[in-house]
């Protein structure tokens, strides 16, 4: 049975007196694959700040048993004066624990997925795709229990953000992570997913579940192929608010 990670209780938040996210109840298990899917504005980056601790809900209780998160964003935030190797440390040089240990782990990371060759190389030499797997290791390089993607394929055009998908979907698998999705890309949110999450529009109400099994490889880019992957889209489209998609 899977270790209850994060806990949400009759979860509120509220922003110059407009109620944002209305009585969400929610878990994340360890090692979950999770999407939050809503409308535009509906406040499901707001639900990512909360479990990164940059705000606190104005109501009810959110639990997160240990482990630290690591957030990557729509944009990849490279420096672009750094290398990238000065780009992966970055994170652990922030928070004072860049030492010969954790910069040779980050280099492996570099290796393993592909990208050793262009350690000295800056931002602007690499394509888009590319500079977003370097945004990933950044963030893996600070060892996070809890993976949090702020549509992170969105800027990327569509072959590219199919492949790097695949590619993200297999490093946290490989890496063992627990992560949490928001995009608004039906596909992209059945093919990545063990759950997804259907919001509602604003104030926010959760308002489907859907537990995704599909059938052949667990490869986002395989699994689109599946016979059920039709239906998921189907019935996560029907409760999607037509206006916002």
């Amino acid at each position: 049975m899977s270790k209850e990670l994060i806990r949400l209780r009759n979860l509120v938040m509220e922003f110059d007196g407009e109620r944002i996210l209305d009585n969400i109840n929610l878990y994340i298990n360890d090692h979950e694959f999770l999407t939050l899917l809503g409308p535009s504005g509906c406040g499901k980056t707001s639900v990512l700040s909360m479990l990164a601790g940059l705000i606190a809900p104005s109501a009810g209780q959110l639990t997160i048993e240990g482990g630290r998160p690591g957030y990557m964003l729509q944009r990849d935030h490279l420096l672009d004066w750094r290398t990238i190797e000065g780009n992966i440390v970055l994170g652990l040089q922030v928070q004072g624990r860049l030492n010969p240990e954790t910069r040779e782990k980050a280099m492996a990371l570099l290796e393993t997925y592909g990208l050793a060759d262009f350690a000295k190389s800056y931002p602007g030499q690499l394509s888009g795709g590319m500079r977003q797997k370097v945004a990933l290791i950044r963030t893996l390089a600070c060892s996070p229990d809890l993976l949090l993607l702020d549509e992170p394929f969105s800027a990327l055009d569509y072959q590219t953000r199919l492949t790097l998908g695949d590619e993200i979907h297999g490093i946290l698998r490989r890496e063992g992570k627990t992560a949490v999705l928001v995009t608004h890309d039906i596909a992209e949110a059945i093919s990545m997913s063990d759950r997804v999450l259907v919001f509602s529009s604003r104030p926010a109400r959760l308002k489907a579940t859907h537990s995704i099994v599909l059938s052949g490889p667990d490869s986002p880019i395989q699994r689109r192929n599946a016979p059920e992957f039709k239906d998921y889209f189907d019935a996560i489209w029907k409760e999607l608010d037509r206006h916002d998609q």
